[in-house]
């Protein structure tokens, strides 16, 4: 319920409340980034799964990847969607083409959509200034990679 203007709450009684969605995984504070003042791109990608098994599986490969914003389950025609950021266009198509889930097994159809802009959110959750790399956390096997032994992978580690 709300309060009337003339009723505010103290500094303790707001820190009180916030304090509890938080421990009740309502409230989340944290820093967002507004990755196109940074130059950054994004795309989605849709994806139809053989089965549930597979879908979990690909899930949990790609829960804790840097470069995934967005991974939720949808209805209709798809069973995920992904969201992928990238420092550039052509950085995102490495990703899609070398580490990213389309590759993986049990996926009978995907599509990938790239964004031309955000409108809302301006700023969306990001880890891309992590000290530790994500790498292969995914499955992929980097060590097998011709952009990552040459030098170019523009991958987990390098945001």
């Amino acid at each position: 319920m709300l309060k009337a203007n003339k009723e505010s709450m103290t500094h303790a009684g707001i820190n009180k409340r916030i304090l509890k969605m938080e421990k009740n995984d309502i409230l989340k504070i944290q820093g967002n980034i507004a990755i196109e003042n940074l130059g950054y791109k994004a795309c989605f990608i849709l994806i139809e799964m053989k089965n549930y098994e597979e879908t979990k599986n690909l899930i949990s490969s790609y829960s804790k990847c840097p470069r995934v914003f967005l991974l939720s389950h949808v209805n209709g025609r798809y069973d995920l969607i992904i969201g992928i950021i990238g420092q550039s266009i052509e950085i995102l198509h490495r990703y899609i083409n070398n580490c990213g889930p389309t590759n993986k097994e049990g996926i009978l159809h995907s599509d990938i959509l790239f964004v031309s802009n955000f409108i809302n959110p301006t700023y969306i959750p990001l880890d891309i200034f992590s000290k530790e790399s994500q790498e292969c956390n995914c499955g992929n096997q980097c060590s097998n990679c011709e952009a990552f032994l040459s030098g170019e992978c523009e991958g987990c580690g390098k945001f």
